[in-house]
């Protein structure tokens, strides 16, 4: 059995999630093999990035862009996005210029594609007519059933980009419209995302099923913190709180109430702020002690050990990549009453949810798992987390999805 997984990038939380299931189908004996339009990952075993064009063509399609002359739909879709006003995440196209990826040479000779995130790159006017291969579809956010926005609320906000974001959903519509019922199983890695795909016109017809994503016990495991926290020179007399991102702008991710918290007094005399991320200049708080980007997994698994508390703000989200990792290591998390939240947090045992989307109520929860984190197993929880979400537990389950679509 040949999988073969497609996916934007294998970097970002979409990639990094699709990796580590590739990996973990190879630690099972499946022959599995990613093709990426953007590859970032330096030596990691069959992962492979989709031909783009000689170097000297792009570097002349580059200058042509520069000087006003787009040369790709890529381009073209460029710049409509930067006309585009409003406060969102992201915005995708659903025809894209690699109309003949279903043709590639990875993808002929598999028995079953997994895709994964694949905005901007998958092509949907050609890839579901011209593909004859069963196909499991991992979401990793909603775009797959939406139109150009990837979660709802992006698209409740911003209502003025209604007739470019429907073109967008007819276009997936159509593509989508080629496929028998059979031909594909829809796999979400939380039971919100499911619900979201079975409420949706396009995805509701296939078979849909929940497999959270897997996390590495060999990497993100307990350590005791303290040690860590001496080596880090961090306080010992404060709660050390945890967030990791790229940026604070993002409404989706909440950090807007980091920034809040971390302005307050009180919430300043008993918890120290830690953040992992290229985080621009302008955008540092001086409340908060930056770490920069760390790309070693096993660096950030000594960081989630360090801290007592990992903060996740986010008003909407699947099965963040980041909460699994925090939990394997046995930190608590806190966070909204949310998305894929909800399937993993258990009031009192590895974390707190506040019930409502305020500050005041993720305020509240921060105070109360602060109060009573002596209580928190941290052992224990690593271990549940690495006995029910490690790679192996995951690959299995894919691996018999894939075997009863071959049949």
């Amino acid at each position: 059995m040949k999988i073969l997984h497609i996916c934007y990038s294998d970097g970002g939380g979409a990639g990094t999630a699709a990796v580590r299931l590739h990996k973990g189908l190879l630690e099972i004996g499946v022959q599995s093999k990613m093709l990426v339009l953007n590859r970032n990952s330096g030596n990691e075993r069959d992962i492979f990035e989709f031909p783009k064009g000689n170097r000297m063509g792009l570097l002349l399609i580059r200058i042509l862009k520069k000087l006003g002359f787009p040369q790709t739909l890529e381009h073209k879709n460029d710049n409509n996005y930067r006309n585009f006003t409003g406060h969102f995440e992201f915005f995708s196209f659903a025809k894209t210029s690699y109309s003949h990826l279903a043709s590639h040479e990875l993808v002929q000779e598999s028995d079953v594609i997994n895709l994964h995130w694949v905005p901007n790159f998958l092509d949907y006017s050609t890839f579901f007519n011209l593909l004859k291969k069963p196909i499991v579809w991992t979401q990793h956010d909603m775009n797959a059933f939406q139109g150009g926005f990837h979660y709802k609320g992006d698209s409740l906000r911003n209502r003025h980009l209604d007739q470019i974001d429907g073109e967008q959903y007819q276009c997936k519509k159509l593509g989508l419209s080629h496929l028998r019922d059979a031909d594909m199983t829809i796999v979400s890695p939380s039971k919100w995302i499911q619900q979201e795909a079975l409420q949706s016109e396009n995805l509701a017809r296939f078979n849909n099923v929940v497999i959270p994503n897997g996390i590495d016990q060999s990497i993100f495991k307990y350590s005791a913190g303290d040690p860590i926290k001496r080596t880090m020179n961090l306080s010992l007399n404060k709660i050390t709180v945890l967030f990791i991102s790229e940026t604070i702008r993002s409404f989706r991710k909440g950090f807007d109430f980091v920034t809040q918290l971390v302005n307050d007094p009180a919430i300043n005399s008993k918890f120290e702020f830690i953040a992992v991320g290229n985080i621009p200049s302008k955008e540092k708080n001086p409340n908060i002690r930056y770490l920069g980007s760390i790309k070693s997994e096993l660096e950030i698994s000594q960081v989630y050990s360090a801290a007592d508390i990992y903060l996740l703000p986010s008003r909407e989200d699947n099965l963040p990549n980041v909460m699994l990792e925090s939990l394997a290591v046995g930190t608590p998390v806190v966070g909204f009453k949310i998305g894929g939240l909800q399937d993993l947090i258990e009031n009192g045992v590895n974390g707190y949810l506040a019930e409502e989307l305020t500050l005041e109520s993720l305020r509240d929860a921060l105070m109360v798992c602060a109060n009573n984190l002596a209580q928190f197993n941290r052992e224990g929880i690593a271990e549940k987390i690495g006995e029910k979400y490690n790679l192996k537990v995951q690959a299995n389950h894919y691996h018999r999805i894939y075997q009863e679509m071959i049949k």
